[in-house]
């Protein structure tokens, strides 16, 4: 089941896209024709990170955990990080990529 949400203080034409699953957590950004997803395994504690489609960084724990908390704030995710702090972490790389 797929939940959309809309994101505070975020340009007009991004949307977000949550996929919760029993496996884990989905997150798709769709900004300026660009596709970014994050893709989190509660069961492995892998993290994937793909633009458009191709798998662009792969952290496996602790580096997928530390990747969460440097820009999950005050979330309390624990190991389990929500919607909201997957999104963070695409629009820290999206910020990244737009500086390069």
């Amino acid at each position: 089941m797929a939940a959309s949400y809309e994101p505070l203080h975020e340009e007009d034409g991004v949307s977000v896209e949550a996929q919760p699953s029993s496996k884990g957590t989905c997150v798709t950004v769709q900004a300026n024709g660009k596709t970014m997803s994050a893709e989190y395994s509660e069961l492995t504690g892998q993290l994937c990170l793909r633009h458009d489609g191709v798998l662009v960084q792969e952290w496996f724990p602790p580096h997928s955990w530390f990747a969460i908390a440097s820009v999950a704030g005050a979330s309390r995710w624990g190991t389990q990080p929500s919607a909201e702090d997957l999104h963070a972490l695409i629009r820290n790389e999206l910020l990244a990529r737009r500086s390069d």
